[in-house]
Formats: C-alpha cells, structure tokens, sequence
C-alpha cells in the first residue's frame, strides 16, 4: 500500500465523497474538503494533521503547491461527463447561494479560485473544469505513475484504484456517496 500522500484532485461532484470513502475503507485516513481557510493560507500541515488522504476541491485548488510539499505523493483526479456534472453543480451551488453574500467565505474564496467566480455560470464551469483537466494532465505529463484520472460515478471496479494504490481489493462494493436522484 502506498505509504505517502493521497490527494483527490477532482472538482465538487466528481465523486470525491465516494474517492474519500473508498480511501478510508483501504486503509487511509481521509478527509473530504479540509478546511478550506487553512488551505487558502497554505497551512497545509495544520489542514491535514492526522490524515494520510484528502479530497475535494480545496485540495484541488492547491494540487501543484500539494506535490512540491509532500514528495512521492499519489494523485486522483475524479472525473466525470460534463452536462451531468453541470447539473450537479448547478444544484449544489443554488443550495449554497448564501456564501455569495459573504466576501470572506473560506469556501467560495476556494471557489472563486478554481472557478473565476463565485456565482454559477454554464460557460464558465464548463471552461473552469476542463481548464482544471487540461492543468493537471499537463502537470503529470511527465509522471504518469503519480496521476490516475477515475470516474467513480458510474464505476463499480475497484482494480484501477487499487492497482494504483498498490492495495488489496476489498470484498465490498465501491460505495456511491452523494447518488443525484434520477
């Protein structure tokens, strides 16, 4: 099993709850969306004290600064088909529209980084998240072995991860945390 760092680098509701559990259920102490004031100040050490994994997108943010820090790290980058994935955040940001209002929101500063706004717009989600695909592969053109892009949303094979991870197949199925209603 890997010893170092497991980072999951996907955006919001690319499977990253579903990546955090499956992270703990092989073995590794993982937190989804660590605090993302202490990311967006860099302390890092302090943000993941007692962890061996994150997740979300106050990870993502920081994915390129995460690996300069924590060398023979393993990233995970949640993927998923765009239309539904702007579903999904649609929804989820009108169901957070009050962090709009507060300008020191740790989470939306974290947002308005990845996204370029803090409000919902189609297009610019759509450009933000295959700008942040086109970020990170072109960060691990060159280490292929530290990157393996998943998309748990419709997988229910754990080989890819754990073959990555260099980790036994658990008897259980992948969870599916955070399922949209169909």
């Amino acid at each position: 099993m890997h010893q170092g760092y497991i980072f999951g680098i996907g955006l919001s509701k690319t499977g990253t709850h579903t990546l955090n559990e499956c992270l703990n259920i092989l073995g590794y102490k993982s937190i989804h969306f660590p605090d993302p004031a202490l990311m967006t100040a860099r302390a890092f050490d302090q943000a993941l004290q007692g962890y061996n994994a994150a997740t979300d997108i106050s990870v993502a943010a920081y994915f390129d600064v995460l690996d300069r820090k924590y060398p023979g790290s393993k990233f995970v980058l949640t993927k998923r088909a765009l239309e539904p994935w702007l579903d999904s955040v649609e929804d989820h940001r009108q169901r957070r529209a009050h962090e709009l209002t507060n300008r020191d929101c740790p989470k939306a500063v974290v947002r308005e980084k990845i996204y370029g706004t803090r409000g919902f717009d189609r297009k610019t989600f759509a450009r933000a998240y295959d700008t942040h695909l086109a970020r990170v592969r072109a960060y691990f053109s060159q280490r292929t072995d530290d990157l393996l892009e998943l998309s748990l949303c419709r997988s229910t094979d754990w080989q890819p991860l754990c073959d990555f991870l260099d980790a036994p197949v658990p008897a259980a199925p992948i969870p599916w945390l955070n399922r949209t209603a169909a």
